[in-house]
C-alpha cells in the first residue's frame, strides 16, 4: 500500500484504458504524484477477462484505435506521437461502396484533407498495441499496479481511498474513474451521492447511456479481391448497418454497426456469446464488400472477431465530492466518427489541466461554491512548512469548472457521432437519400470542414511547451509561440 505524503497532492486512476494512460503521461509532466490501478492487465491479449462479470477489457469498443489529428495533436504534447507513429502507416483515403455490388460510388482523400485543416496524421493501430505505446513511454511504470480491482471508494472531508479485492486500500486527495462505460467508480459515486442527497442521481440520469447498436468486430490479414488499398477506410451502407473497414499494410480491421430491433436501456446490459457473433455474422456473410469479395471470405480468415454493444450518451454529472468520471465512464458515442478516443483523450488532458492548477494553489476560495452539495466550508490542510493542500471545497470548485468545460464540447461530438452512425446505416429515407445520391455528387469536403472544426476546439496542455503542426483551420485552444521540446 503506498502512503499519502500530506504535503503532496496525490491522484488516484482507476483504469488503464486510453484515457487514464494519457492522464498518467500528462501528471508525470506536472510532476504530480499518483498512482494508476488496472484490474486485468495493460494491453491485455485478446481474449483476457472479456468474460469478466463486470466489465469488457481495455480493449474497449473496438479493437482498433484510429488516432485522428486533434488525438495525434495531444499524443505530440505529451510527447509519444512519434512512438505511436512508428507502430502504423498514415490513412489516406475514404471510399463508400454500394450494398449490392460492392462497386465504389465515392472516393475521397479524406486524410490528406485533414492533414492540410489541422497539421497532423490520422492514424490506425490495433488498440493493444495502442496502450502498450502508451504504458512502455512512461518514465515510471511502478506508478501501474496490475491485477487491482476496486470494490468499493470512500470519499471523506480529508481525502478519499478505494478498497481493493484482498483488503488493500489505495489513497489519495481525488479518485478519477477511467474504468468504462461500465465504471465500478460511476457505481459507487451515484450512491455517496445519493448517500449525501438523496435523489441527487435520477434515475434518468442512470438511463442515460442508451444501446441502440451492436458491433461485430474484428481483425483479418489482408487478402486479394478486396480491391482495397493498403491505407483506406472503406464503408458499405444498408439499411439498418453498416460495414465499416480500415486497413494497414498486413491488416483489414473490420466493424459491423448493426442496428437493435428495440434500445436498452440501465439497468438492462447486453452480454453477447460467441455464438452470438457467429449467428451476426452467418447473417452478413454473402454481402459483397469489394471487387470480387464478400463478408463471409473476411470472417473465415479472421486473426479474431466478436459481437458487443455499443453505448451512447453524455452523463448529467460528472463528479461528486473527489471523484470524477472522465472517458467512456461519464460519456460514450459509436465509433464510426472515430471521435470516442479523441474525446477520451481529452478528457485527460482537461482534467490534467484542472488538476496542475489545483495542486498549485496556495489559498482556498473564499467564497462557497455554486452546487448545492457543497456548502459547508471546509478549511484546506495547512502544514507546519506553510504548504496549503486543497481542501475538499477546492477540488469540488476545480471539478466544476472541468465539467462545465468539457461537457457542451462533449454534447457535440456524441450528437455529431449518433448522426454520422445513422447516416451511413439509412437510418431515415431522408438519410438514405443524402449517404447514397447527396454526397457521392458532391463529395465530402464540407463535412471533412466541418469535423476539422470540431477537432480544433479542443484542449490543449497548459503547462507544456512544444512547438506544435498547424493547419488552414487554427487551433482554438494553440499553443504559446514559443520554444521546441516539452517542459513541464
Amino acid at each position: 500500500m503506498h502512503q499519502i505524503e500530506k504535503k503532496q497532492f496525490r491522484v488516484v486512476i482507476v483504469g488503464a484504458g486510453v484515457s487514464g494512460l494519457v492522464l498518467a503521461h500528462a501528471l508525470e509532466l506536472a510532476k504530480i504524484d499518483f498512482i494508476l490501478l488496472e484490474k486485468g492487465m495493460v494491453a491485455p491479449p485478446w481474449g483476457t477477462s472479456i468474460t469478466s462479470k463486470d466489465t469488457w477489457p481495455a480493449l474497449g469498443s473496438s479493437d482498433t484505435s484510429p488516432v485522428v489529428p486533434a488525438g495525434a495533436r495531444l499524443l505530440h504534447q505529451i510527447g509519444i506521437l512519434e512512438a505511436v507513429e512508428r507502430k502504423c502507416t498514415p490513412m489516406k483515403n475514404f471510399c463508400c461502396r454500394l450494398p449490392d455490388t460492392g462497386r465504389t460510388v465515392l472516393e475521397d482523400r479524406w486524410f490528406d484533407a485533414m492533414r492540410e485543416k489541422l497539421g497532423y496524421p490520422d492514424l490506425t493501430l490495433e488498440r493493444r498495441e495502442y496502450l502498450q505505446v502508451l504504458y512502455d513511454e512512461l518514465p515510471n511504470k511502478s506508478k501501474v499496479l496490475t491485477g487491482k480491482r476496486v470494490k468499493n471508494v470512500v470519499d471523506n472531508e480529508e481525502e478519499a481511498f478505494v478498497e481493493l479485492d484482498g483488503g488493500s486500500v489505495e489513497r489519495g486527495d481525488l479518485i478519477v474513474g477511467c474504468d468504462g462505460v461500465h465504471s465500478t467508480v460511476r457505481k459507487a459515486m451515484w450512491e455517496i451521492a445519493n448517500q449525501t442527497i438523496p435523489n441527487f442521481i435520477t434515475p434518468q440520469e442512470k438511463q442515460t447511456m442508451v444501446t441502440t447498436y451492436s458491433c461485430l468486430l474484428g481483425i483479418a490479414p489482408q487478402q486479394a479481391g478486396t480491391g482495397f488499398n493498403e491505407q483506406d477506410m472503406i464503408f458499405v451502407s444498408n439499411q439498418g448497418y453498416t460495414f465499416q473497414f480500415l486497413t494497414q499494410p498486413d491488416k483489414i480491421y473490420f466493424m459491423i454497426h448493426h442496428k437493435l430491433p428495440e434500445p436498452v436501456r440501465w439497468p438492462n446490459r447486453i452480454r453477447y456469446s460467441e455464438k452470438d457473433a457467429e449467428e451476426l455474422a452467418a447473417k452478413f456473410a454473402e454481402h459483397p464488400i469489394g471487387d470480387s469479395l464478400v463478408f463471409g471470405d473476411l470472417w473465415c480468415n479472421r486473426i479474431r472477431g466478436h459481437l458487443i454493444s455499443l453505448e451512447e450518451g453524455v452523463l448529467e454529472h460528472f463528479f461528486f465530492g473527489r471523484t470524477v468520471l472522465i472517458g467512456d465512464a461519464a460519456h460514450k458515442v459509436t465509433p464510426n466518427a472515430a471521435m470516442g478516443g479523441a474525446s477520451a483523450m481529452e478528457d485527460s488532458i482537461a482534467l490534467a489541466n484542472t488538476i496542475h492548477k489545483l495542486a498549485q494553489q496556495k489559498q482556498s476560495s473564499p467564497h462557497p461554491p455554486p452546487t448545492e452539495y457543497l456548502t459547508a466550508k471546509n478549511p484546506p490542510y495547512n502544514d507546519n512548512n506553510n504548504n496549503i493542500k486543497p481542501s475538499k471545497q477546492d477540488v469540488a470548485l476545480a471539478l466544476q469548472s472541468y465539467q462545465n468545460e468539457r461537457k457542451p464540447r462533449l454534447q457535440k461530438i456524441h450528437d455529431e457521432s449518433a448522426f454520422v452512425t445513422r447516416l451511413q446505416s439509412y437510418d431515415t429515407w431522408f438519410l438514405y437519400l443524402l449517404m447514397r445520391w447527396v454526397l457521392p455528387l458532391i463529395g465530402l469536403a464540407p463535412i471533412v470542414h466541418n469535423v476539422s472544426k470540431l477537432g480544433a476546439g479542443g484542449p490543449r496542455l497548459e503547462y507544456v511547451d512544444v512547438e506544435e503542426e498547424s493547419g488552414t483551420i487554427p487551433w482554438v485552444h494553440p499553443m504559446p509561440k514559443k520554444s521546441k521540446g516539452v517542459a513541464a
